[in-house]
């Protein structure tokens, strides 16, 4: 399933969704969530599904060439785009592949955000499994969407026969699944501001 859905998120790359500039109100999303998630500059990062790089571009301003980013996407097409949008960044490096695929350290990332991604890894308990042991103990990760569970779940349901089964777990299951893999979860909104859970190691 995974090559099909790379293949669909190259067709994608253009697309408004992956590519546009974020609103004042995506960007307020996203400054409310780093305050949660207790960013700060000199923070290593893991961003599994970076997309074309449009959080990875603001993670590496804000931190003005402090600490460091992995960004990974499984679509070819969205990383060579992430790379142009990205630059020369010292501080960032974008990787195709898997997030599980990846070859890092355990204990190595401060922070993981997942950002409008989660509901794509093809197994969820073995991506946070995996993503709970890249963190540092008292780490967190990040789920971020714009738009709440209901919302996205409808969005998929709806696009493409790659992602038709992609959904966001309900609360309970959350809850459970981050329970079982080692996290505590400090925040948990899914409303008409959209959704938000904060998980610590």
């Amino acid at each position: 399933m995974t090559g099909l859905k790379a293949a669909y998120f190259d067709s994608q790359v253009d697309s408004a969704w992956a590519s546009k500039e974020y609103t004042q109100e995506e960007l307020a999303k996203i400054s409310r969530m780093l305050g949660l998630a207790n960013w700060k500059p000199d923070m290593s990062i893991l961003e599994p599904g970076c997309g074309t790089g449009r959080l990875t571009e603001v993670l590496a301003k804000l931190a003005e060439g402090r600490g460091y980013i992995l960004a990974t996407d499984i679509s070819q097409k969205m990383v060579q785009a992430a790379v142009e949008r990205l630059g020369e960044r010292k501080n960032v490096s974008v990787e195709c592949t898997a997030v599980e695929a990846l070859p890092v350290t355990a204990g190595q990332f401060d922070l993981v955000i997942c950002h409008q991604v989660f509901p794509h890894f093809d197994d969820t308990r073995r991506a946070l499994e995996f993503l709970a042991g890249c963190l540092k103990p008292f780490g967190r990760l990040v789920v971020l969407h714009f738009i709440n569970s209901t919302q996205i779940n409808d969005r998929h349901r709806k696009t493409d026969p790659s992602v038709v089964d992609d959904s966001m777990p309900t609360e309970e299951e959350m809850r459970s699944l981050f329970y079982a893999t080692g996290f505590k979860i400090e925040v948990l909104e899914d409303d008409d501001r959209g959704y938000l859970l904060v998980a610590v190691r």
